[in-house]
């Protein structure tokens, strides 16, 4: 009887457990339904997506070029290479443009911590280019204030490029002629501040060309008389006096990412041998770099202008000349394309950080040769447009590489420094 009674009251309970679950699931599976199906605000959208963008990050692996360079500027490769062992250094390049691949070795020995300076050094390229150069002075004397030193420097170049002289001048009128000199220097300055500096330099200068060795090109002499180029046939010796006024305050001048130099030169080359030579030569450079982005950017420019003169009389070698073209000036044509008594030479430059060790950038240089002062101006500019590569440390420029166009075509350049 109480079994039955109990089963009685089972059943009757059933609807309102029934009832009882019917409403609790109502009430909690439509609120999770709705907590899922309920719109994101924008806050969420975005820090779900940083989540899940992270969850999906790989560590950075730099390319091998990259890799490589960061490496050698870890391994601090270019200051070992540089520093050299017991005062021996190697000597890369610093011949003429067009010399090939040139190599040497310098010897600068620390003598006296720092307050004697000695240095010789020789160089050799493929194609006997030959260089061979030795100074020895005293940079800090008087705190820093007076510097002194002499310089001695025999160069050999075989196979030097002459198009003719002017503006003119034609890309297949291409010559080449042998250049040997032999320069003694003693110069003498002052310190003004850490930026200013004044100097004088005497000197004698013994000059000496020929024939020029590369056989793919007529030589100078077959092409341009003596009765054009009176210096082909005798070749002066000179006594020369130099005046430098100087301001620098470039952050790294073999690496400049801020600062300028404005410098000025006046020379007076007296020829003792001939007396026929003689001349007098202004040399101006503007140079300035405008820094931006913690200089991992820097637009970079520089005017150089050279002015000549002589007695009346008197005459300019043409292989004395400053000339445009090449890696140092008009980098879409080739080296020593014009020469002439005067020349103007512009360059503008970009350069940005690709990453450590390499920085690119894109140029644009002008400039023309005149023979008369007066012609020295804006119009009628040679003018090229290119870009470049820097692998360098914080200090200086190891390896350049510039590829120019111009309307002579296209100019490929490996220089072991900056532009300027």
């Amino acid at each position: 009887m109480k079994t039955l009674t109990r089963e009685r009251a089972t059943r009757a309970a059933l609807p309102i457990y029934s009832a009882f679950l019917v409403l609790l699931v109502s009430t909690i599976f439509p609120a999770f339904t709705l907590a899922q199906d309920a719109p994101l605000t924008r806050h969420q959208e975005r820090r779900q997506q940083r989540e899940a963008k992270s969850k999906s990050l790989k560590p950075y692996q730099p390319g091998s070029l990259e890799a490589g360079t960061l490496y050698v500027q870890k391994e601090k490769l270019l200051e070992r290479f540089t520093e050299g062992w017991k005062g021996m250094h190697p000597k890369l390049g610093g011949l003429s443009t067009g010399s090939g691949f040139a190599g040497g070795i310098r010897y600068a020995p620390r003598i006296a911590e720092g307050r004697v300076n000695f240095q010789t050094s020789g160089a050799i390229s493929p194609r006997l280019y030959q260089f061979y150069d030795l100074k020895l002075g005293a940079p800090k004397l008087l705190d820093g204030k007076l510097f002194t030193e002499f310089y001695s420097r025999y160069r050999s170049y075989p196979q030097e490029d002459f198009f003719g002289l002017g503006p003119s001048s034609l890309k297949q009128d291409r010559t080449n002629f042998a250049l040997e000199d032999s320069l003694f220097d003693i110069s003498l300055g002052w310190n003004w501040t850490k930026w200013l500096t004044t100097g004088v330099t005497a000197g004698h200068l013994k000059t000496n060309i020929g024939r020029g060795t590369d056989s793919r090109f007529p030589t100078t002499e077959s092409v341009f008389s003596p009765a054009a180029l009176s210096e082909l046939a005798q070749q002066p010796s000179y006594n020369h006096l130099d005046a430098l006024l100087r301001v620098d305050y470039r952050d790294e001048p073999l690496n400049p990412h801020s600062g300028g130099k404005y410098q000025l030169l006046y020379g007076y080359y007296d020829d003792q041998k001939l007396g026929r030579y003689s001349f007098r030569r202004l040399d101006a450079e503007v140079q300035q770099h405008f820094p931006f982005l913690k200089k991992k950017r820097v637009i970079s420019f520089r005017a150089l202008a050279s002015l000549s003169d002589t007695n009346p009389g008197q005459s300019m070698p043409f292989y004395l000349m400053q000339e445009v073209g090449g890696a140092d000036s008009l980098r879409g044509y080739r080296e020593f394309r014009f020469r002439d008594r005067n020349l103007l030479v512009m360059n503008l430059e970009y350069q940005w950080e690709a990453f450590s060790g390499l920085d690119m950038a894109i140029f644009g240089d002008a400039g023309k040769v005149a023979s008369r002062r007066r012609d020295i101006n804006l119009k009628d500019l040679e003018s090229d447009v290119g870009f470049g590569f820097r692998f360098n440390s914080i200090k200086s420029v190891f390896l350049r590489i510039d590829i120019a166009f111009s309307q002579e075509g296209t100019r490929v350049f490996f220089k072991f420094g900056p532009a300027f």
